[in-house]
């Protein structure tokens, strides 16, 4: 069964007292302090749940007052004037701190006389838009999937149709779509791989999905292992660390990352490597109201340094993906597939990434 982002339960829930007319236009929000106790989650969780109802012009937000229904959601988005459009579908609403897709996406298109349609599937879902897209008059879509196995059967119709598509971050399972992803393997091995140069002998994976169920989770977990194994802490025979450390959110929230923290302790794991920096931050944020400190007693590496990686306390440690660039790519390799068919075969894109040092790895 498909996993439901924690944040992604509050939006649910007050989307749907929106549109129940338990909460009417005009009407305020809890505020983030107040959802975050509500529900039992982080400010970081809470503030997203709000951002993501904001994008879907749900609510609308006055500084210093609060978050209030908005009294129309009608997409007012001016009309392309060439007619031509392709669409991009976003498993969150947009955000540049998570990944400013869309400015790459514009700049390639500004050589062209395409525009661009955003759309994210946080309200109705991946399968809804993909089924409308399927009948829409868009010249051909850009998908960031919410997982690698989700939906393949609408996908599949896709394939069979010859209709455009490119996939960002990760691919499909089993179905032939050009992809553009980050070098996601590598950038598992530069995260472990500073992390034992820094003397840690213990090293855990985290992740928000089991690795099996999307491809990018997956390539950075094998890295991970890659380096592990190069600098032999894998030994296959005593101490295999592949499954002992290797563990994923199953949406608990806050109950499951107190654990996760208490068990890292526990078993003396020195080092984590998080699937994306949204989890390292909140491992990071939970440590802290422990009576714990990053990177005194355990060290943390995220991953895609989105904004506020910069700008929390510890600066996180994290592996930079170009979201700008992958935009450009996608497009470019999108127009391509609608402009020339299949006449002109392409490959898939992999987009390199670095690491970021900050302040989250400790040297032991």
């Amino acid at each position: 069964m498909e996993q439901i982002p924690l944040y992604q339960h509050i939006v649910n829930a007050l989307t749907a007292k929106i549109e129940s007319g338990e909460l009417q236009a005009g009407d305020q929000l809890p505020t983030e302090a107040e959802i975050s106790k509500e529900y039992k989650v982080s400010r970081i969780t809470s503030k997203r749940a709000l951002n993501e109802l904001e994008n879907a012009k749900l609510i609308y937000r006055i500084q210093g007052k609060g978050s209030f229904v908005s009294d129309a959601t009608a997409d007012h988005r001016p009309l392309s004037k060439t007619g031509k459009e392709i669409l991009l579908i976003l498993p969150f609403a947009h955000n540049p701190g998570l990944g400013d897709y869309e400015k790459g996406i514009n700049e390639y298109l500004a050589t062209t006389d395409y525009s661009l349609n955003i759309q994210s599937n946080t309200i109705v879902g991946q399968r809804k838009l993909l089924e409308t897209a399927l009948q829409s008059a868009h010249s051909g879509l850009i998908l960031y999937p919410i997982s690698s196995i989700s939906d393949l059967g609408i996908l599949y119709q896709y394939h069979l149709a010859k209709y455009p598509l490119v996939t960002m971050d990760k691919c499909i399972e089993g179905i032939p779509f050009l992809s553009v992803v980050s070098d996601n393997f590598d950038g598992g091995y530069q995260a472990s791989k500073h992390l034992i140069e820094n003397n840690h002998k213990k090293i855990a994976f985290i992740s928000s999905l089991k690795v099996e169920n999307s491809s990018s989770i997956r390539e950075r977990y094998f890295g991970y292992l890659k380096a592990l194994y190069d600098y032999s802490l894998i030994d296959y025979s005593v101490n295999d660390l592949t499954d002992r450390y290797l563990t994923h959110d199953h949406d608990n929230g806050r109950e499951y990352y107190i654990q996760f923290i208490q068990s890292v302790v526990n078993q003396g794991i020195t080092g984590i490597v998080a699937e994306n920096d949204l989890i390292a931050i909140e491992i990071i944020q939970i440590a802290k109201e422990l009576g714990l400190s990053v990177p005194d007693d355990f060290s943390v590496v995220g991953f895609d340094d989105i904004h506020l990686a910069s700008f929390v306390e510890p600066k996180l440690t994290t592996i930079s993906q170009d979201f700008g660039q992958m935009g450009y790519q996608a497009a470019r390799n999108l127009i391509s597939l609608i402009e020339h068919s299949l006449e002109h075969p392409l490959e898939n894109v992999v987009i390199p990434v670095r690491l970021m040092e900050r302040q989250t790895v400790k040297k032991l």
